[in-house]
């Protein structure tokens, strides 16, 4: 999760409270819960940054919520049913990680409405309700994110307004004249624009907010140098094309998104009409094009909802094999939580949905993510049990109060989002006593009875885990690949440092290389655990291993020629083409279903475009040298990582 903006959060949450109080006036206590317990999730899906559309997707979990609690009204009156209804759905919810993690992260919010059914016999009413009220919690989330979208802070707004109606205005001068001076005026106040900001508080979008400009300043210049005395028709009328879309993109009115859309689709047509020595530039400018429209915009062509819905059960059935990690994640997450409805229903566990809650938080597909996570979040849902146990002491909400309560807590999650899961732990837990209480299922529930089911419940994922390892080869592999993108992750942190100032970098330095070598220590750990009876096993460990020591290598060298801060000699292009090689380096977001890689086909483009930019860079520093060098022995090494893949290799 990233920092939302506050009025979001407030109109968000002041939603999720309106609901819950119909639902108390036209409904019943534990619709009331089921509605405010559907509307936090789904207000905390709304709030976060998704290029492919945010009402889509909170209208789908919303549907996913309504029928866990469809089914939960209707079972939970026969304990032997409801217990098998609990397992089979968990196990959908834990195959649900092979579609990325966010919708296994929903998949389990949607679990935990359904464990939390009172056994109370369904009635027409009672369904017809708690249904209406869930459904209802989450499509108020979609409207409000809808109508009131988050809103760009007003000072970066302004300062990339100017800075496109800047790039505009350059782009059609360049495309008359190729002697046209390209103004980096804007740019300057840009950066400070950003670099002045709270970086802690600003959203996603808004962190660096300043180089995808400045990296289509340098595209633009590069293009006015590469030109020859007579311009290829297709490069100027690109550049008209993108003229018209940079204006839209300092546009705030209504058709901005249209206008965009249409200027880019004439931008890719005349990109694929150039030929000759400007064909990979153009490339390059029309894919930061691109970059910038999904800043601005989200994606301009959304996702067919519908059809990656009917995708859907492909890609699960892809993981429907005996080495899958998904499978056996989703076979450990319906053992555990059957278990604990068990516990619950006939083990006389007093309150035990805490059992089954705690599971859900706590079980992940990675073993390390659950092994090194489970203390701090069972210990942070301790902490939020004995926190809001101590309020009851004094007060007993329930009904409005509880809600309020409730919803004051979940405000408290938002605000603690950038300390970490444990804080995030403490207030979720605090919030889901109160929601509990909401629907009356809680009230006569001791913190003594909370704490203890919180610790069976956190003993219970670990065990579970235990007894339904991973396969030996796969969890290796998973090791393998969150080993690279620390590595990755530290290497890029450290590259950046070479020509942006950034804030705290001792700090953020000191913990990229903390990540790594955890990561280091638990591939070892994997690796010791697992029989390495094959040569090509053996042989690839090796060249793993030795290739991970030289880009380690290579980053110590850049560490130790790091200056107190970057050089003002570094041209536009340089520093440009280093923020696209750092781009690349990261890559996207770590996947469960299969160990991370990188593209080396887009980083090796990177790499020689990063060496194109040096080689035309008037500098005499020895800095960019050896950042060019150690960068060269970074691409390298990971070229050769891929080479060796360890599928062969693992079997």
């Amino acid at each position: 999760m990233t920092t939302p903006d506050i009025g979001a959060v407030m109109r968000s949450l002041l939603g999720v409270l309106a609901v819950t109080a119909l639902a108390l006036v036209w409904g019943s206590d534990v619709s009331a819960m089921w509605a405010l317990g559907a509307g936090a999730v789904a207000g905390a899906i709304a709030l976060q940054d998704s290029p492919g559309g945010r009402v889509p997707i909170v209208v789908t979990a919303s549907l996913q919520m309504g029928a866990a609690v469809l089914l939960g009204v209707l079972t939970a009156a026969y304990s032997g049913l409801f217990i098998a209804v609990v397992a089979l759905w968990c196990f959908g919810a834990g195959m649900q990680w092979s579609l990325g993690a966010n919708a296994g992260r929903v998949a389990a919010a949607a679990s935990a409405l359904l464990v939390v059914a009172p056994p109370v016999s369904p009635t027409p009413s009672s369904v017809l309700t708690a249904t209406a009220f869930t459904l209802a919690a989450g499509f108020v989330q979609a409207a409000l994110i809808a109508v009131w979208p988050p809103r760009r802070w007003r000072v970066q707004r302004d300062a990339l307004t100017r800075a496109y109606r800047s790039l505009a205005a350059d782009a059609r001068k360049v495309a008359t004249d190729r002697d046209a001076r390209v103004d980096a005026a804007p740019l300057t106040w840009l950066r400070e624009a950003f670099v002045d900001s709270q970086a802690t508080q600003r959203p996603r979008a808004y962190h660096g907010g300043y180089r995808l400009p400045e990296r289509i300043t340098a595209t633009l210049s590069a293009l006015r140098s590469t030109s020859g005395a007579e311009r290829d028709d297709g490069t100027s009328q690109m550049l008209t094309a993108a003229a018209v879309f940079l204006d839209a993109m300092a546009d705030h009115s209504h058709t901005a998104r249209r206008d965009a859309g249409h200027a880019l689709v004439r931008v890719d047509a005349a990109v694929a009409a150039i030929t000759g020595p400007e064909a990979a530039t153009a490339q390059r400018f029309s894919q930061q094009l691109h970059e910038a429209s999904v800043l601005r915009f989200g994606q301009l062509r959304r996702p067919d909802l519908i059809g990656s819905l009917l995708s859907a059960p492909g890609v699960v059935r892809n993981q429907l094999t005996r080495t899958s990690p998904i499978l056996r994640h989703a076979a450990r997450l319906a053992t555990a939580v059957a278990v604990a409805m068990v516990l619950a229903r006939f083990g006389g566990v007093a309150h035990g949905y805490w059992v089954a809650l705690t599971v859900l938080v706590v079980l992940r597909p990675e073993t390390a993510h659950t092994y090194t996570r489970c203390f701090g979040r069972v210990g942070g849902i301790g902490v939020g049990i004995a926190l809001t146990s101590g309020v009851m002491l004094l007060w007993h909400p329930g009904g409005l109060a509880a809600a309020v309560l409730a919803v004051v807590c979940l405000g408290l999650t938002y605000m603690v989002i950038g300390w970490g899961y444990v804080a995030v732990s403490v207030t979720v837990a605090a919030a889901l006593v109160f929601i509990l209480d909401v629907g009356g299922v809680g009230t006569s529930a001791t913190m003594e009875n909370r704490l203890f089911a919180a610790v069976v419940g956190g003993a219970l994922a670990v065990l579970a885990h235990v007894l339904l390892p991973d396969h030996a080869l796969v969890r290796l592999r998973q090791r393998a690949g969150e080993l690279l993108k620390t590595e990755t992750d530290y290497a890029a942190t450290v590259v950046k440092a070479f020509v942006h100032e950034l804030d705290r970098p001792a700090e953020l330095l000191s913990a990229a290389w903390q990540r790594a070598s955890r990561a280091r220590s638990a591939f070892e750990a994997a690796s010791g655990a697992t029989r390495v009876d094959s040569r090509e096993l053996r042989r690839w460990l090796r060249s793993y291993r030795a290739s991970l020591n030289a880009i380690t290598s290579a980053c110590a060298s850049l560490e130790n020629n790091l200056s107190s801060g970057p050089s003002t000699a570094l041209s536009q292009e340089f520093v440009a083409a280093v923020d696209d090689y750092v781009e690349v380096l990261r890559g996207a977001p770590a996947s469960p279903a299969a160990p991370w890689t990188v593209d080396i086909t887009q980083l090796t483009a990177a790499n020689q475009q990063l060496r194109d930019a040096a080689a035309l860079s008037e500098h005499d520093d020895a800095a960019p040298r050896v950042l060019v060098a150690e960068i060269n022995t970074i691409t390298r090494q990971l070229t050769q990582i891929s080479a060796a893949d360890p599928v062969s290799a693992t079997g």
